[in-house]
């Protein structure tokens, strides 16, 4: 424990114990990141009550994300929803923008309606990310019409805030002319402003561009460079391509031990076409022992989870490969490859 921290610990415990609000969100963040004191997710569950019972929007916004993402509670979506709306009435543009974010996955027009006016309120409070998602909102239709002009207006104005999303849907849509006059050069330009970001989308959009050769020199290293940077703060895409580069020696050695490991990251996130180069992998021993039960199961999940148009071929290869594998066997491994891509069918 720092010691700077746990006097800052020590004199939020003095303020909180007062009845401060702040002091007691600020004490249950430390506790939550063990900054100053022992990390103990109850213990901070505790304070962000406190202090949202004593009218903290940072509390509140904070419970909400626990119980979004079941971090130290269990989910519990509606309860997410409340805290995110009491933040939000408090005028707290982050609370908007998770409230109205939540709402947005909603399939209730009402909810959709709410969503928008949430986002907007958040926007005109200038929180960059409510503008990048009221954007894409606009680029797919979800709760007001197709638009990419609008999208890119909203994109615009989310990216001179600095949200590194929204440079990189500007530069896709530089790339594409979609709502904007097509210009390479301006693409170009704002990708790279989200990769220094650390923007995934960006990197990877950027790793595309030098790999084919479009609108930049090409160059397989420079290419594998973005997506494993892409990788490396877990996108799936970039992980599939990390593999596939790695297996064919592609602005690298080949190594087929990477190429497993990139492989497998990139299927077990849900990758159709990662999961069925891995099965071939297994099969034929490529950077692991063969087995042909693991070959299978991945060909299995592969062919499910595959775009319909490729999914007679994934089906073939996959019946191929069961031919190696017992009849009893078979049915246990295709149970266990349609619960998996159940589990992974919003990836």
């Amino acid at each position: 424990v720092k010691e700077d921290d746990a006097k800052a610990a020590a004199l939020y415990r003095q303020a909180a114990d007062k009845g401060d609000a702040r002091a007691m969100a600020n004490l249950g963040v430390m506790y939550s990141r063990g900054e100053g004191v022992s990390h103990d997710d109850t213990i901070a569950l505790q304070w962000y009550r406190k202090a949202a019972d004593a009218g903290s929007a940072k509390a509140m916004v904070m419970l909400g994300t626990r119980f979004a993402q079941g971090q130290g509670v269990e989910k519990n979506p509606a309860e997410s929803l409340a805290w995110y709306r009491k933040a939000a009435v408090k005028g707290d543009d982050t609370g908007m923008y998770l409230l109205g974010t939540a709402l947005l996955r909603s399939k209730e027009s009402t909810d959709l309606a709410e969503a928008h006016r949430w986002l907007r309120a958040a926007a005109d409070a200038g929180h960059g990310p409510a503008l990048t998602a009221l954007g894409t909102a606009h680029l797919n239709g979800n709760g007001v019409e197709a638009t990419h002009a609008a999208a890119v207006s909203l994109f615009r104005a989310a990216a001179e805030l600095g949200d590194a999303t929204a440079m990189a849907n500007l530069g896709i849509a530089y790339l594409e002319g979609k709502g904007v006059e097509q210009g390479a050069e301006e693409g170009v330009r704002w990708l790279t402003r989200a990769a220094a970001l650390d923007d995934a989308l960006a990197m990877v959009a950027l790793g595309d561009l030098h790999r084919k050769g479009v609108h930049v020199d090409a160059n397989l290293e420079t290419a594998l460079g973005w997506y494993e940077r892409a990788a490396n703060s877990g996108h799936p895409g970039a992980m599939a391509h990390c593999g596939a580069m790695h297996a064919d020696g592609k602005g690298t050695k080949k190594d087929e031990d990477k190429a497993f490991e990139w492989t497998q990251k990139a299927a077990r996130a849900g990758v159709a076409e990662a999961m069925l180069n891995l099965a071939a992998m297994y099969r034929d021993g490529i950077g692991t022992d063969p087995n042909q039960a693991e070959a299978y199961f991945w060909a299995r999940a592969g062919a499910e989870k595959i775009a319909a148009d490729h999914r007679e071929g994934a089906e073939r290869f996959a019946r191929k490969i069961g031919e190696q594998v017992t009849f009893q066997r078979r049915l246990a491994i295709q149970k266990r490859a349609s619960d998996f891509v159940v589990t992974h069918a919003g990836d």
